[in-house]
């Protein structure tokens, strides 16, 4: 039985592939490789959230080579990953409703129940050079003070839990001057004096790993993560409500994973609504304009339907819009509309492996990009189309009273336009030549009048159709 994607934490980036109107092989564009690095000295991928933590926060350098892939802690639910000196945790939202990074408290969990005199407790520093912290009971200063400040400090290292003292190394034996701190531990390094790496992070990212069984499965070595399909679409000349709803909803999607055999529904991700930072927007309902809470979602569903699309993965639901949008214009017929909680984008994973997304939301350039990423099992993904039929002409113009407008405003919100049925068509072939996916994007496209909205001291003009006015 197939298992309904709702939330998981991870994450991914995009840029739609500009498809032609004759058959066309889907290839992935260049300049990829920030989302996901592969260390082959372990044989993992570093990604999404954790790359961005990664990079952000001195990378190899700090954290050392990542001991296993992304894995769910059994004490806490979370997603995290091991590396030598580290272990960054997912945490599901913060005030903004964004997944953020942070890394595991090894160092409080690790030396919990030491007794040596570096770790009692102080009410003041002994030294007026070294910086106390009532809130743990310690100090820093010199050399450890100074790598707390310039690589991280409070937010990636945490306070200090002991003073410094010597200590032999778990990892090679010999004796350091060491501090510990809620989420490291801080070594000096004498044979390095003089470069970068006179301090460095000791291993407890890998101590605790040898402590957990559980993580041990995902020490396996595995392939490189790789961009399966990306899309763009732009939403130039949006008002502000839809920009908005767009940016909220491409930020929730951005480092979800699907696993494998698993279905994805888009309105099943999340929370659409206005306690959830959804403003009031317009969007298609009953054929017509509305001002609905989350206005623009269909172009974070179209955006991801195509970056879908062009992985090759298996499309199990889609609807297409009711008109002819002009922000997916590109390629007639290749658009997905979503409306909690009847319309919904729903597609199934039947890859080998899990599925990571990455989106962004580009409000200078006005676009918003989804990538999706894998492992390859080598599957292409050609079009054919569109195929265009039945057109027809708008009728007259439509004019609709909008009380939330100034009184004299008037605002032309659809330049009118025909309908038209449309096919295109996707076919996903493996590389034994075996067809996996062959599908028909069928849509049938009313024809669209010319809309406007205006405020209540404007009179409509002779022989449009005045549509009841909104509430």
């Amino acid at each position: 039985m197939r298992r309904f994607f709702y939330l998981l934490p991870i994450l991914l980036l995009l840029a739609l592939c500009t498809l032609p109107t004759h058959l066309v092989k889907a290839a992935p564009p260049a300049n990829t490789a920030s989302v996901f690095a592969y260390f082959p000295q372990t044989g993992h991928n570093v990604g999404l959230k954790f790359k961005q933590f990664y990079d952000a926060h001195g990378g190899l350098d700090i954290f050392g080579l990542p001991l296993t892939e992304v894995t769910t802690d059994l004490e806490t639910g979370l997603q995290v990953q091991y590396f030598e000196r580290a272990r960054f945790e997912l945490h599901p939202s913060n005030l903004s409703g964004e997944p953020t990074v942070s890394l595991t408290l090894i160092g409080n969990m690790l030396t919990k129940d030491r007794t040596e005199p570096a770790f009692a407790w102080l009410t003041s520093s002994p030294d007026s050079n070294r910086t106390f912290f009532r809130e743990s009971g310690h100090t820093l200063g010199g050399a450890f003070g100074w790598f707390w400040q310039t690589r991280g400090g409070l937010t990636v290292f945490g306070y200090p839990i002991s003073e410094e003292f010597t200590e032999l190394s778990p990892a090679d034996g010999k004796p350091y001057l060491v501090q510990y701190f809620q989420r490291a531990r801080f070594e000096y390094h004498p044979e390095n004096q003089g470069t970068p790496y006179e301090i460095m992070l000791g291993t407890l990212g890998r101590q605790l790993f040898d402590l957990r069984p559980d993580a041990w499965a995902a020490a396996t070595p595995t392939r490189p993560i790789e961009l399966l399909g990306k899309a763009t679409t732009s939403f130039a000349t949006s008002i502000f409500e839809r920009r908005h709803n767009i940016a909220r909803a491409t930020a929730m999607f951005d480092g979800l994973v699907v696993p494998p055999a698993t279905e994805f529904s888009f309105n099943a991700t999340g929370d659409f609504s206005e306690k959830n930072g959804f403003v009031d927007g317009y969007a298609i309902v009953g054929g017509r304009l509305e001002r609905v809470v989350g206005g623009g979602l269909c172009q974070v569903s179209t955006t991801i339907f195509r970056a879908v699309s062009n992985a090759g993965l298996e499309i199990t639901q889609r609807s297409g819009h009711t008109f002819i949008v002009y922000f997916y214009e590109n390629i007639l017929g290749f658009d997905a509309t979503v409306f909690t909680p009847s319309v919904d984008f729903r597609w199934y994973n039947d890859t080998s492996g899990p599925v990571y997304i990455a989106a962004e939301s580009n409000p200078e350039a006005a676009t918003v990009t989804f990538s999706l990423w894998g492992y390859n099992d080598g599957r292409t993904v050609t079009y054919a189309g569109p195929y265009t039929r039945n057109w027809v002409k708008p009728g007259k113009a439509v004019w609709q009273l909008d009380p939330g407008l100034p009184a004299n405003a008037v605002e032309q919100l659809v330049h009118g336009r025909d309908g038209v049925d449309v096919n295109y068509m996707r076919t996903v072939t493996m590389p034994d030549g075996q067809v996996l996916h062959q599908d028909d994007f069928f849509t049938r496209y009313q024809p669209w009048e010319d809309f406007y909205i205006y405020g209540s001291d404007v009179k409509p003009p002779v022989g449009v159709t005045v549509m009841p006015p909104k509430r």
